[in-house]
């Protein structure tokens, strides 16, 4: 899987499924936990997804328009 193919795949899914933790999406998408979080760190600085503390665990969605 190419890298905007897996970046592709993160969005595709949290439009599905908002509010996701990286392990639920290293799951669904069948791949390692390391490269699925770096992907999502490298989302969340680029603006694209937004990150929320739940306990231990931190949920990712998409970013909007309305909460950029």
């Amino acid at each position: 899987m190419s890298k905007n193919m897996l970046r592709d795949a993160i969005k595709s899914l949290l439009e599905k499924e908002p509010f996701l933790t990286r392990a639920d999406i290293s799951k669904k998408l069948k791949k390692d936990k390391a490269k699925v979080s770096g992907y999502l760190e490298a989302m969340a600085d680029f603006g694209v997804v937004s990150v929320k503390k739940a306990g231990n665990s931190k949920l990712y969605f998409l970013k909007t328009k309305a909460n950029r």
